[in-house]
């Protein structure tokens, strides 16, 4: 064989196992459920799935996934299939063999998401995002197909059959299995009338709000309405209509359903410091249900707690501060996480500026418990600065222009029009991304002026491929700042 062709086919046989390593997955779509009534519904199904799913939910799980806050050095996301154990890729959206071979922990699951960061707290992010996509899948007045449940021992497992890089911290286990209808039922009602009712639905669409999902430390320094409160107190940990292990079930999971934040959230506003309570009096019984503020002192102390952490933002009018009985277990603070990530995603929601500040180390515990006035027993571990975004456009968010416009309209089957209101005549990119994130197409530059500007596009990617059906984003770039907006395709 002649050196050249000889060369040519180790090329040939080289990409050919690069590529078998390699397994494309679905872009991930979006299921019309709302943050709210996908909270409402969650719960752990601990046994008795099976492994009838399809890529699309694996899809849609890992991409949520992926698309919490961060807070650590590293992170890196698992997934146990029957076929094999592979490493999610999360620039490209790709499965990548990590391990070949049936090395599920669960011999029913479907597949089995491992987690590895260096906290607990970001651990729970990451755990609660993907659940929630999993239920979205679910249908609204009809038994579906979609259950999952965090395990520790799955992650005990992992950690010894794995072979993972760093040590898994949760395995979150997927499966089929045959679910309640999604129920609105709200069961959070407050028994000394200190919270009024939240919703259990509304009209945001989780995988869309999660795709935009940003912390922002600047906030208007109004005090939050008591019903904004309340909305957030139950997306953080309030009851649900689920009862697991003979106990009222939560927005959050809880290893072996210890609920172990219960009376651990505390509130720090211009109205006093309050215990959030989803218990009735004396609030320990996890069999009950409730939604309520109980007083610690009626003296203003954010200041105090402000000045406990120089982390800790400076404006905000409302913070949350979730608190554990022991920062070295796991179940304690990736169930922090997972109120982090809901009170986070709630804000969003409500249009309101949201700042997670973690990990706290001991001094700002110390000092914050302190401030507050709460019992040396309940740690502080995650301080959620929450509250209306300012205004004035000196103050405005960073990521934001606020007199920059966009609008997407749809013209026909063939194209879309995308509308621009600029202020000044800085020559801004203008282009379409996919819910992962990644480029679908540039437009050219050429928006010199200030005014209106618009173009069309004909739904065709860089390789004048025509896009698949599913939400993207249009994003305006310009001096570092973005001005995005969401919109819809459907064949």
């Amino acid at each position: 064989m002649k050196p050249l062709c000889f060369i040519i086919l180790l090329i040939i046989v080289f990409i050919s196992v690069a590529l078998a390593q390699v397994e494309s997955l679905p872009a991930p779509i979006i299921n019309n459920k709302s943050f709210e009534i996908l909270s409402n519904n969650r719960y752990s199904v601990h046994s008795g799935f099976t492994s009838s799913l399809s890529n699309q939910v694996l899809s849609n799980v890992l991409w949520a996934t992926n698309k919490a806050p961060r807070i650590g050095s590293y992170r890196e996301i698992y997934v146990a299939t029957p076929a094999n154990v592979y490493r999610y890729d999360t620039s490209n959206h790709t499965l990548v063999l990590h391990l070949a071979g049936n090395h599920r922990y669960v011999s029913g699951s479907a597949f089995e998401v491992g987690i590895a960061t260096d906290r607990h707290e970001e651990t729970g992010f990451l755990v609660q995002a993907g659940l929630l996509a999993g239920h979205a899948f679910r249908d609204i007045s009809a038994s579906s197909n979609v259950a999952s449940c965090p395990m520790r021992y799955a992650a005990d497992y992992a950690n010894s059959n794995w072979s993972p890089v760093h040590p898994i911290k949760c395995v979150n286990v997927f499966g089929k299995y045959n679910n309640t209808a999604l129920d609105t039922t709200c069961l959070a009602v407050s028994s000394n009338s200190s919270l009024p009712l939240p919703r259990t639905n509304g009209n945001d669409t989780f995988e869309v709000v999660l795709s935009m999902l940003e912390q922002d430390s600047v906030f208007n320094q109004a005090a939050l309405s008591l019903q904004s409160i309340s909305q957030l107190a139950w997306a953080g940990y309030g009851v649900t209509p689920h009862m697991g292990l003979g106990r009222r079930g939560l927005t959050v999971p809880s290893a072996v359903a210890a609920y172990y934040l219960t009376r651990k959230i505390y509130t720090a506003r211009d109205v006093g410091v309050h215990r959030y309570n989803n218990r009735q009096p004396p609030g320990t019984g996890l069999t009950t249900s409730d939604h309520r503020l109980e007083q610690i002192t009626s003296e203003d102390r954010r200041s105090q707690l402000r000045t406990a952490s120089a982390r800790i933002p400076s404006t905000a009018p409302a913070y949350f501060v979730i608190c554990v009985s022991d920062t070295g277990a796991y179940g304690p603070m990736q169930e922090a996480g997972f109120a982090g990530f809901q009170l986070l995603m709630q804000a969003n929601i409500l249009g309101l500026n949201g700042f997670l500040t973690v990990p706290l180390n001991r001094t700002e515990r110390t000092a914050i418990i302190s401030a507050l006035g709460i019992p040396i027993s309940d740690l502080p571990v995650i301080v959620f600065s929450c509250g209306e975004p300012v205004t004035s456009i000196n103050e405005s968010r960073s990521n934001i222009i606020e007199n920059d416009r966009l609008q997407v309209t749809s013209l026909n089957n063939m194209k879309i029009r995308i509308d621009c209101w600029l202020t000044d005549p800085a020559i801004p990119d203008l282009a379409i991304y996919d819910l992962t994130g990644r480029l679908v197409y540039a437009f050219e530059k050429k928006f010199d002026t200030a005014g209106h500007h618009n173009v069309e596009w004909n739904k065709k990617d860089q390789n004048n491929h025509f896009v698949p059906s599913g939400v993207y984003i249009c994003k305006l770039i310009k001096n570092n700042k973005v001005n995005s907006i969401q919109f819809v395709i459907t064949k």
